[in-house]
């Protein structure tokens, strides 16, 4: 059975509606809607928190499903590119640091540029942990 019936089922059948399960959760409740409409699919730690609020396996939520398999295969692999992209851009504040102490050249563009890619890079990433806290 495709998830987006599944979650519709077992909301519908714990009696909640859209806005209450998405609290219970700790997501939108557009996010819900979408899920169950198949415009969307839950990603792996909303996939955990469906199953441990419905007390249902995991491999019943995601079992003869391709779309959530590539989903959670894609969802991290992407939390490995965010680290290595915070690096490089860690990396590259070093090297204009560097250069203003040896050369006394201040790279002002280059340095508002990195550091602005740089806040919005960590602002996903610790979303992302903060997340993941708030649903253990």
């Amino acid at each position: 059975m495709d998830i987006s019936t599944q979650i519709k089922q077992l909301r519908k059948k714990n009696n909640l509606t859209q806005e209450s399960f998405a609290k219970k959760i700790y997501v939108s409740r557009q996010a819900v809607s979408k899920w169950e409409s198949g415009r969307g699919i839950p990603d792996i730690e909303n996939i955990i928190s469906i199953s441990e609020t419905f007390n249902v396996s995991l491999d019943k939520l995601i079992m003869g499903n391709e779309r959530i398999k590539d989903r959670i295969i894609t969802d991290h692999a992407t939390k490995k590119w965010h680290i290595l992209v915070i690096i490089y851009l860690i990396s590259i504040v070093g090297y204009i640091a560097y250069f203003v102490f040896r050369y006394q050249i201040f790279m002002v563009g280059f340095l508002i540029s990195t550091l602005f890619m740089l806040g919005i890079e960590l602002r996903i990433y610790f979303r992302h942990v903060v997340k993941k806290k708030i649903l253990k």
